[in-house]
């Protein structure tokens, strides 16, 4: 385990060293098809396990069950806690959403009806 931590502070050193350069960079293209590459051999590996093959229907109850209750936990942590992140709303906010042309005015006529044709009948002109 030793070895596999100090092989990775070894390529993030290699790393910080080569940044800039066009090495680092044909590098890092070949990371996602190297890891692809490890998924596939490591699917390999546990395919031809017969006794982790044997074990799948417990490990993946037990996986599921841990999802499903990290999920959960963290659905209620928000429920708990999202009332301290909520922000009040800006006064104007309404102001600038819908007046077009900056004015109080075309913005109170689109959410109220007109004060000369209110109760007398007349059709209304935005609709």
């Amino acid at each position: 385990m030793f070895i596999a931590i100090g092989l990775m502070f070894l390529g993030m050193l290699a790393g910080f060293l080569l940044r800039g350069r066009r090495l680092a960079s044909v590098l890092s293209r070949c990371v996602t098809p190297a890891i692809v590459l490890l998924l596939f051999a490591l699917g390999i590996s546990v395919g031809g396990n017969s006794t982790l093959m044997g074990a799948l229907p417990e490990l993946g109850s037990a996986a599921m069950l841990l999802t499903l209750c990290g999920v959960g936990g963290s659905l209620v942590c928000v429920l708990c806690i999202r009332r301290f992140f909520r922000q009040p709303p800006e006064p104007d906010a309404l102001k600038r959403c819908c007046a077009s042309d900056g004015t109080e005015k075309s913005c109170t006529a689109h959410f109220s009806a007109p004060a000369s044709s209110a109760g007398t009948g007349q059709d209304d002109p935005r609709a």
